[in-house]
């Protein structure tokens, strides 16, 4: 068989149906949406809208997009030597149809653009922004690739928001995966977590704090069930986010772990995937989790906000967290740092099914009673665990923290810790 393409067989480039063949195939795949603005030679704003917009390099740090060589547009940025680049987000369709449509003249009306020294607009509420300086034009078919050296670049006002996407001649916009919602599955948790409440009130009335029982529905945490039936966090969810709930991602399934990454990396922009590491590490050697009242009781009303809808309030949050968190990896003194510790509860796969969440002693807790809230919560998520037919990992060795008077201590293995059967 000859290695060369049969010309018969070959794409009909030389026909008049081509262009609309090569976009219809192209139309299948997404590309995000970005306004490049520079100035004219009269100092006046100009820009397009370009699919085209990517990374190019590190280092040095270029971007690069691809205008049709006759583009006046482009001429016009080429001759000023610089240019801004903001992406559209979800939020953007109105306003770039609009952009799109409008004369040159009236493209940058309204106070939605801010300008740098050189006069130069960029979208104020852009997801992501580049300013560069042109580097290099190469020639492209009909097309010019356009290289931009990039001097600054950041996030908008509001990280981790979704991108505009164009497919198929139409706007849309990137969601996250998520795991299959199975309304029988949440129906059978909830009843689970009811009929083992009288086990949970009780340790809230022994220990005197105050308990819950949440569980991952999709890429949410929510909260079943509490001791104090009148709680107001009940039915309350957040985003499964890391390093939020990180009890739950330290035994589950590795698509569920990603989505945990993932979902930080779109709330606050990035994801430390290192303090992630570290995190997970942690909660696995200890056996439980902690978490901060000190930024999260401050700031649950940004979660209660959160499942009305509006989760820009919870980016900020995330960062104080992880923050948190990397304070607590460097110096583990759980009873400094903790107001909420997290204990598993295991399903049959051996993966979280549950977290028992043990709040209400308030920070700077002397050690012999952390110790003694740790002990008990343990003790009560064993329990959990046999009576809703769950079984821990066969590794899964939870240790007491550490006291005045006894050493860090493999929860069951040494005298000074009560005996727990899982």
């Amino acid at each position: 068989m000859s290695s060369q393409t049969n010309r018969a067989d070959a794409p009909a480039f030389d026909r008049p149906a081509r262009k609309s063949r090569w976009r219809t195939v192209l139309g299948q795949y997404p590309t995000g949406i970005t306004i490049i603005t520079s100035v004219d030679g009269t100092g006046q704003p100009v820009g397009m809208i370009v699919g085209t917009f990517t990374s190019v390099s590190e280092d040095p740090p270029l971007v690069g997009f691809l205008p049709q060589r006759t583009s006046k547009t482009f001429a016009q940025i080429e001759r000023a030597g610089r240019f801004r680049a903001s992406v559209l987000g979800a939020g953007h369709e109105t306003l770039c149809r609009d952009f799109f449509a409008a004369p040159a003249e009236d493209r940058f009306a309204g106070d939605e653009w801010e300008y740098d020294e050189y006069g130069i607009p960029r979208l104020r509420s852009a997801v992501a922004w580049f300013d560069a300086t042109v580097h290099d034009v190469l020639p492209a078919g009909d097309h010019v690739m356009l290289l931009g050296e990039v001097e600054d670049l950041g996030l908008g006002p509001r990280p981790g928001g979704m991108p505009l996407l164009f497919l198929n001649g139409g706007y849309g916009s990137f969601t996250i995966p998520r795991m299959e919602f199975d309304l029988d599955d949440l129906g059978g948790r909830l009843r689970l977590a009811t009929s083992v409440g009288d086990v949970v009130q009780r340790l809230a009335e022994e220990l005197g704090v105050e308990c819950s029982l949440s569980t991952v529905v999709r890429d949410e945490v929510v909260v079943l069930t509490a001791a104090d039936a009148r709680s107001p966090y009940v039915g309350t969810c957040f985003p499964f986010a890391a390093p939020m709930a990180p009890g739950f991602a330290a035994w589950c399934a590795p698509e569920l772990r990603h989505t945990w990454v993932e979902n930080a990396r779109h709330l606050t922009g990035r994801a430390d995937t290192g303090l992630i590491d570290e995190t997970v590490a942690l909660v696995r050697e200890n056996g439980y989790a902690i978490s901060f009242g000190h930024t999260m009781s401050e700031h649950f009303d940004a979660v209660i906000a959160s499942a009305r809808g509006d989760r820009s309030v919870l980016a900020p949050l995330w960062e104080a967290l992880a923050t948190a968190y990397a304070a607590y990896c460097r110096h583990p003194q759980p009873e400094l740092h903790a107001t909420l510790i997290q204990i598993p509860v295991f399903g049959a796969d051996q993966c979280v099914a549950f977290e028992l969440v043990v709040s209400g002693f308030g920070p700077q807790t002397i050690a012999e009673r952390f110790r003694e809230i740790v002990s008990g919560a343990l003790d009560c998520s064993a329990q959990l665990t046999r009576m809703t037919g769950g079984r821990p990992p066969a590794d899964y060795a939870p240790k007491l923290p550490p006291s005045h008077a006894h050493p860090t201590t493999e929860f069951g293995s040494g005298p000074a810790a009560p005996v727990v059967t899982q």
